[in-house]
């Protein structure tokens, strides 16, 4: 049944890529304006209509749409993007050397989200209602509404203008992804503190917690057998069903700190009207994101093969009302 759960997600991967390229290419087909003048920078210089009408003819563009989209989509299954209007080189070259540093974001962020997130959510279960309890819930009330890139103007204003200790922009050291990870994990670890909590709370009235202690078991084994373990169900099938707002939170992050990633190359793209380019990088993130929700389907199967589907529900439920809690 695993693999055949597996399967099934891989197909709907394959679907879901597929109607992403479909909408992106219908988008950038509708966008007013000739490709041939990107293609020829016609606005920079004198062109002739023999070399405008040779250069549509080059790339086709004078085929039915239907000839372009399979044309299009068969040059994709080859991994050819075609090359970019600004550059001259290979879109998939372009996009290879920008992913890298949207990808560090995106993964640091979630180690971080995760190394906060789960000991305090457990902290917080642990001693409901104490001192504790109480502060870790005035903080995450605080934390988890504020904007990502609200905060990392605050945080590019204090530490890199005022104080000084941590440089402006850029990427190439751990010290210019600081305050981009920061301002990306503060949010998200206030929403995911509160959710472990409210797991671990649910989970530690369940029957299965009261019978392991009837039992005689010892309170290590029922916290990590009984508790944990369940716990983290909820939270990868949450984090999987995120990826999609973390990935477009990394492309906001990297304009404000000036990261040369996917983000900041997608904004110039769209202003240059570099249309391969933009096709492209829309493909690579959402590739990242069906990718990320089938590694999330995979780690929730091997957390809990057997109880899935029948604990999704309660995922959602705990997951409601962790969110009502949040906005409390």
């Amino acid at each position: 049944m695993t693999i055949k759960r597996l399967l099934t997600s891989l197909v709907k991967m394959v679907i879901v890529l597929w109607v992403l390229a479909t909408i992106t290419f219908i988008l950038m087909k509708s966008t007013p304006g000739d490709p041939v003048n990107q293609i020829l920078h016609v606005g920079d210089a004198n062109v002739s209509k023999s070399a405008i009408e040779a250069t549509r003819v080059h790339y086709g563009l004078n085929d039915s749409w239907w000839v372009q989209y399979g044309r299009w989509l068969g040059n994709i299954l080859q991994l050819d993007f075609g090359t970019s209007y600004q550059t001259g080189r290979p879109v998939i070259q372009e996009i290879g050397f920008y992913t890298p540093p949207t990808l560090t974001i995106a993964i640091l962020t979630i180690i971080v989200v995760m190394a906060v997130a789960l000991p305090l959510g457990v902290l917080a279960a642990r001693y409901p209602n104490g001192h504790l309890d109480r502060t870790i819930r005035i903080l995450t009330s605080v934390t988890v509404s504020l904007p990502s890139f609200f905060l990392g103007m605050l945080l590019l204003h204090v530490f890199a203008l005022r104080l000084k200790i941590l440089p402006v922009s850029g990427y190439g050291s751990i010290s210019q992804l600081v305050l981009p990870v920061i301002a990306m994990s503060v949010g998200m670890s206030a929403y995911y503190v509160r959710l472990m909590r409210a797991h671990v709370i649910d989970l530690y009235r369940s029957r299965e917690v009261a019978a392991s202690r009837l039992r005689g078991l010892s309170e290590r084994y029922i916290f990590f057998t009984d508790v944990l373990k369940p716990a983290l169900v909820p939270i990868v099938t949450i984090l999987g069903l995120s990826i999609g707002s973390l990935i477009g939170g990394t492309v906001v992050i990297e304009n404000v700190f000036g990261i040369p990633g996917l983000g900041q190359f997608l904004v110039d793209s769209i202003r240059a009207r570099d249309y391969p380019v933009i096709q492209g990088i829309v493909l690579m993130l959402g590739l990242m994101v069906v990718l990320a929700n089938l590694a999330s389907d995979a780690i929730v199967l091997l957390l809990d093969p057997k109880q899935r589907y029948m604990r999704q529900s309660r995922n959602v439920e705990a997951a409601e009302k962790a969110t009502l809690e949040v906005s409390s």
